[in-house]
């Protein structure tokens, strides 16, 4: 099979699957938990659930990959993204729901490490363009997602104050796609090329420890994996309490906060190919390092204006730079990992990212308890660009050494 045949593969897979997922997450989620009586800490901490699954499983994961096989795995993570969404109706109370978040994260933890392996595989030297590439399926379904979610439940409340029979409704949209995702993975996924030998399963655990000790010891992927961290540290919190913040504090609709998101992704989709072609000319860090600087400053940003056209902007800003950081932090872990324990080592990289994606949300409804959302985000962009000057003085000693 060509390079290009099995990338469309895998990404017509990726993108029906994750499409499903991501009209389930934002505006819905946040929005679903509020409706259910939740407090900001306990909405950070459902949109944070999925995430936490991610943080034990992507590596054991991305292992697993390297021991049964890209396909089995990929099979098995669209069979939950295409059933569960049907839970989100017996959600009650809040508390349900992050439950449910906890086994839809499973998907995500499979889908993550394993489907960029088998990219990475397929791409070759050209890690830079195939990742950035396949990185714009996922972030254009956080668009789609965004929009398509508050859209839903905008018609679904016919413009009005939507109900709890309003979210079950559209879960079970979701659930219809995530099905018909499942048989698109059904026949697409046979004709991917299996990435691994018939190893036993037993090594699979040893894959997940050899993946831990290369990553401790190298002080780049663990350096770099941190600051992929801290930008989803923003994107889940932006994630969680961005729609609260424009439906409660700003009194736009539902349908505008959705806009908003995929305003944000949206951005992030039409920079990241132009970033990972310039991650593959130049130093990966000094890129990330730029990007983390624009994420600081635009996270903050959000909280300082109620002007939707001024919102805009720095949804843009902010998703650009998330273009910037995950163009150039995926590759370069992919550059410094051995071939065989490749999709151990990004499921390591992974688990650490998606510890930010699920401390964020979290940290961010504790500090709303006490501080505004201007206090708050303040804080936490504070904290990002202090590490990120830690980061770039390791990198210039590194260069220098």
């Amino acid at each position: 099979m060509s390079k290009l045949r099995a990338f469309i593969n895998i990404s017509l897979v990726d993108f029906s699957a994750r499409l499903s997922y991501n009209i389930a997450r934002t505006p819905l989620l946040p929005l679903f938990a509020l409706a259910l009586g939740a407090s900001p800490s306990l909405i950070g901490v459902t949109v944070a659930a999925s995430t936490i699954t991610g943080i034990f499983l992507k590596a054991p994961a991305g292992a697993l990959s390297d021991s049964i096989g890209r396909k089995r795995m990929l099979l098995f993570g669209a069979c939950i993204f295409a059933f569960t969404p049907f839970s989100y109706a017996a959600a009650a109370v809040a508390w349900v729901l992050v439950l449910i978040r906890l086994i839809h994260g499973i998907a995500t933890s499979i889908y993550g490490p394993v489907a960029n392996a088998v990219v990475a595989e397929i791409a070759g030297g050209e890690k830079g363009k195939y990742l950035s590439l396949f990185a714009v399926i996922k972030i254009a379904t956080n668009a789609l997602g965004g929009l398509a979610g508050g859209w839903l439940l905008y018609v679904l409340s016919r413009g009005g104050d939507y109900t709890i029979g309003n979210f079950h409704d559209a879960y079970a949209i979701c659930g219809a796609l995530g099905i018909a995702a499942l048989v698109l993975a059904i026949f697409l996924l046979p004709q991917i090329e299996q990435s691994s030998g018939n190893r036993r399963l037993s090594d699979a655990w040893q894959k997940v420890r050899d993946g831990l000790k290369a990553t401790v010891k190298n002080r780049s992927i663990l350096m770099t994996s941190s600051m992929e961290s801290f930008q989803n540290m923003t994107m889940g919190a932006a994630m969680a309490f961005l729609p609260i913040l424009v439906v409660q504090q700003y009194r736009f609709s539902v349908l505008q906060a959705g806009i908003l998101w995929s305003v944000v992704a949206g951005s992030s989709v039409a920079l990241k190919p132009v970033m990972g072609y310039l991650s593959d000319r130049t130093k990966r860090w000094k890129l990330v390092s730029l990007g983390m600087i624009v994420c600081a400053l635009s996270f903050t940003g959000f909280s300082l204006t109620a002007n939707y056209h001024l919102l805009l902007l720095v949804a843009i800003a902010f998703g650009w730079a998330e273009a910037i950081v995950t163009s150039s932090t995926v590759s370069y872990v992919a550059d410094l990992a051995s071939e065989k324990n490749l999709g151990a080592s990004l499921g390591v990289f992974g688990t650490i990212a998606d510890a930010g994606q699920a401390v964020g949300p979290i940290v961010v409804g504790l500090l709303l308890g006490f501080l505004s959302y201007f206090g708050s985000l303040s804080i936490v962009s504070v904290v990002i660009l202090l590490w990120t000057a830690a980061y770039v003085v390791l990198q210039l000693r590194e260069t220098r050494a």
